[in-house]
């Protein structure tokens, strides 16, 4: 082949290149760019172009699978590249996540929010890095739930146990482990985010039993040798129905007394699918399946007697237990 071939393919390639950057870059339905000023920017650059080589490039780019919308600015066309991963209602979501997260460290935050602004023309980054606003909240002191979070769903993809040890606070806010170091042996089923934190579900060996774990209170989690225990019929949006802010405990049907006003609290609890019917005119009861512990009988409590437990008797008798204990 004619060396002067090879080079003008090459120069041809890193000119294309360079023009699907910069229309990524520095366009967006806002901020086309015209022809002439195209032209500039590749001469700039060091490439050879006009107009009809510009054209061409466009529409090769375009037969490539790039969606570049043409529009007319005087006697110039003007493009700009309409094809991106995410929109800026997504992106704008997404960063919005990242900066409210608390298991994410603000060091973290920034970095992703820079990645995430990075997938929009140079235009728009300013726009969504300037509207990100959250409280002053409360974020991780690092980023080890990320890096834990990749060793479980490793150790899930190859189906093994995992162990760990878990982190509790003194009274004096000092991080100890718990048990004096015990060493947790766990089946690992799902990560699941809820309530603005990470959490493992799996089976614990100890209790003998399905629980859940933060995932920021581990300490030095491995994957084991050991086959992990399977469970087929878990589900874990059915497990986190059911588990009030993650605590697990003994399954039990519960019926509820609720004042009418409430509804919509228990439906953004335990979902739409939950039995209920009225009980005169001001209060409606609810039967429903839960995980019987302290996080349950505090979110019962916090209506100040708007909701109260029906039955079973047993469940209604601890919660009164519970009640005159925080008075004593």
């Amino acid at each position: 082949m004619d060396p002067n071939t090879e080079t003008k393919k090459n120069s041809m390639k890193s000119r294309l290149l360079f023009l699907q950057s910069y229309l990524l870059r520095d366009t967006d339905v806002d901020h086309p760019a015209r022809t002439d000023y195209l032209i500039r920017i590749l001469q700039g650059a060091g490439f050879s172009a006009d107009a009809r080589t510009l054209r061409n490039d466009i529409d090769m780019l375009i037969s490539g699978g790039y969606c570049i919308c043409t529009i007319r600015e005087g006697k110039y066309n003007a493009y700009y590249l309409d094809d991106r991963d995410f929109d800026l209602s997504e992106l704008r979501m997404l960063i919005d996540a990242v900066s409210s997260s608390r298991f994410i460290s603000r060091e973290k935050s920034e970095e992703l929010t820079e990645k995430l602004a990075s997938l929009a023309s140079v235009h728009q980054r300013d726009q969504l890095k300037a509207r990100v606003f959250t409280a002053d909240r409360i974020k991780a002191d690092d980023d080890s739930s990320l890096v834990t979070a990749e060793w479980i769903c490793e150790a899930i993809e190859q189906k093994k146990k995992i162990s760990f040890q878990y982190y509790d606070y003194t009274p004096d806010k000092r991080k100890v482990l718990k048990h004096d170091g015990e060493v947790y042996v766990c089946s690992p089923y799902a990560i699941v985010w809820n309530d603005d934190r990470y959490y493992l579900i799996g089976y614990s060996d100890k209790h003998q039993n399905i629980g859940s774990f933060r995932l920021d209170r581990m300490k030095g989690p491995r994957i084991l040798q050991e086959e992990a225990k399977p469970d087929e019929e878990f589900n874990p949006a059915e497990y986190t129905r059911h588990a009030v802010k993650m605590f697990g405990g003994r399954e039990c049907e519960v019926t509820l007394r609720c004042r009418n006003d409430l509804m919509k609290n228990v439906i953004d609890r335990f979902g739409e699918d939950i039995e209920t019917w009225t009980v005169g005119r001001d209060y409606f009861d609810a039967r429903l399946q839960v995980q019987i512990s302290r996080t349950f009988y505090s979110w019962v409590f916090q209506f100040a007697g708007g909701i109260d437990i029906v039955a079973p008797e047993d469940i209604r008798e601890e919660y009164r237990t519970i009640l005159k204990g925080a008075l004593s």
